[in-house]
């Protein structure tokens, strides 16, 4: 990348003037002041030069995509394989600003109304825009056991999209899409901790346990005969420590960054739901583009989906391993009665929801 003139400039007066002090000083040590004072010159050249550089890409570019996200871990390079993808694609004539980590806020229902109205172009989350607009098919999709694996939430994606006008609802309402391709971001299992084992819907009678605020969550435990206790994700390891709260669910990755290994004895795999993330995209911002234009954003995202899937299912199965490698007691699935905890909590859901969720909508699902 070439350098403007300004930039040119300052680079050769300090290396002609780095040269003199040299020839000047012969052997002798350069004085710490004056090595300071180059050191902070040459700092200041290369922050020149790189501004110089960020504007001459800019002014290259003849679009701009701004990606936004609250993202970490496994997310944050599903986001960043986007933003690298669209850059390498693009080849410069698109320009990418990427604000994963929290930069534009954090909360999820700020930035789903931020995106639609159009603050920036790309934003990675969950389900909540649509939830927004297909109520009745999302809350299924938060029922204990609704999906048998990964494969099966893909299918649920697709059919949302292709026979239940999915993005037509979210352009209409919101001036937004998903953007559904192959394959959505399915995310790892949601297992059961506890300090007892827990094998059947008999050991969860009583037991004091964290969910989300979801209300098909928190129905099928109460099914169960749980207690539910909402308490904030950062304040579990002290509810847990406390006894607060007597166990909790997550995927492998939350158990881990929460540290529940060190307050928790038993892991089950119990694999009871499985969440997605998708890309959306603003309505407005995506009609500008071309129609191969449109072809790499749709690329970049399935480049994102797919680094997600499979390093999701290997970190799944390493964070088992440490888990279990730290003290706890794993519990795998054929050791649980399954078919026992989907008899405890379907038919009750189902029966509490029928008037507000699609009708037949579980028996679409579970024939996908």
């Amino acid at each position: 990348m070439k350098l403007n003139n300004k930039a040119r400039g300052i680079a050769w007066m300090v290396s002609v003037g780095m040269a003199l002090s040299l020839i000047g000083c012969g052997n002798l040590s350069v004085p710490q002041e004056t090595t300071a004072a180059q050191q902070e010159t040459t700092a200041a050249v290369q922050q020149e030069t790189e501004a110089a550089e960020s504007e001459s890409e800019t002014a290259a570019a003849e679009k701009t995509i701004r990606v936004v996200g609250n993202l970490s871990g496994l997310s944050l390079d599903m986001g960043n394989a986007f933003c690298d993808t669209m850059e390498e694609l693009s080849g410069g004539t698109i320009a990418v600003e990427r604000y994963l980590t929290g930069q534009v806020g954090t909360n999820d229902e700020d930035l789903c109304i931020g995106l639609s109205e159009g603050n920036f172009d790309v934003y990675l989350t969950s389900d909540m825009l649509a939830t927004w607009v297909l109520p009745e098919w999302l809350g299924y999709g938060n029922v204990a056991f609704c999906f048998r694996d990964a494969e099966h939430v893909q299918k649920y994606w697709k059919m949302l999209e292709n026979d239940y006008g999915l993005n037509d609802k979210m352009s209409e309402q919101y001036g937004v899409h998903a953007l559904v391709t192959d394959a959505v971001a399915v995310r790892t299992p949601r297992y059961i901790t506890a300090n007892k084992e827990i094998t059947s819907p008999d050991d969860m009678v009583g037991l004091k346990f964290r969910t989300p605020s979801v209300e098909g969550v928190v129905a099928s435990w109460q099914a169960c005969g749980a207690s539910i206790v909402p308490i904030a994700f950062g304040e579990l390891y002290s509810a847990l420590q406390t006894g607060a709260a007597d166990a909790q669910e997550n995927p492998t990755d939350m158990i881990m960054q929460g540290g529940f290994y060190g307050v928790q004895k038993y892991l089950m795999l119990t694999g009871h739901q499985y969440g997605a993330y998708l890309f959306h995209v603003n309505d407005g911002w995506y009609e500008t583009l071309s129609e191969e234009e449109k072809g790499w954003v749709t690329e970049a995202a399935q480049k994102g989906y797919d680094l997600f899937n499979e390093k999701g299912a290997e970190q799944d199965v390493q964070y088992i391993a440490e888990l279990e490698e730290k003290g706890m007691t794993v519990i795998p699935a054929d050791q649980i009665d399954i078919d026992a905890f989907k008899e405890k909590i379907i038919e009750p859901v189902l029966e509490k929801f029928k008037d507000t969720w699609a009708e037949g909508g579980w028996d679409i699902i579970q024939n996908l």
